[in-house]
């Protein structure tokens, strides 16, 4: 599957959040998410755990670029989180974990994301939808238009996955840190709310 997807830093996720409605934008429930990457060759590999759209295993290849960029991607659903975890884990061993609350909108063809992401602070994802490959620049120039009429400034996007950030700030586990027997927390825990 393929998406383009650009991120960028945004320290008002309320006047973003305003903008999409008055764009029209169509919000979904927000989501607490807890990802946990694997050392993997070739890509990148996480595994999602959400209690409102449960646990998936994410493979991605992305360029390390700022601005929209084309994403590959490929999913598989489990409902064993916990047990394909550990067998990761003993497997490849874990590179970060990232804990967020995020806001889905849906914008013609892009999926909106306003994370508030533990350790790291706030930004927005734009992704773009892409069903047919013949659709690529369509969908690419869609992300343009909206980056612009969100306001998101090019000096703000940022080029790395929050796997990288986290690594760069120097946290390597992330929520699991504080927890005295090593067992990961729950995705509802560890994620402050969004700030008005």
């Amino acid at each position: 599957m393929l998406n383009i997807e650009l991120k960028a830093r945004c320290e008002d996720l309320g006047r973003l959040r305003e903008r999409l409605m008055s764009l029209g934008a169509e919000s979904q429930d927000p989501e607490r998410q807890v990802d946990t990457y694997f050392r993997v060759a070739h890509g990148r590999l996480k595994l999602r755990e959400s209690l409102q759209s449960g646990p998936e295993l994410i493979h991605y290849i992305r360029a390390d670029v700022a601005g929209a960029r084309e994403s590959h991607y490929q999913l598989y659903r489990t409902e064993d989180a916990e047990g394909l975890k550990a067998i990761l884990e003993k497997a490849l061993g874990v590179k970060a974990v990232v804990a967020k609350r995020r806001e889905i909108y849906l914008i013609g063809n892009v999926r909106v994301h306003l994370d508030k992401v533990q350790d790291l602070g706030s930004f927005v994802e734009l992704e773009g939808i892409v069903e047919n490959p013949a659709e690529l620049v369509y969908v690419g120039d869609e992300v343009q238009r909206l980056r612009q009429a969100l306001g998101i400034e090019e000096h703000a996007l940022v080029k790395e996955s929050y796997s990288d950030l986290i690594g760069t700030a120097g946290v390597s586990r992330g929520p699991r840190d504080d927890r005295p027997d090593g067992s990961s927390r729950r995705p509802d825990e560890g994620v402050q709310p969004v700030q008005e």
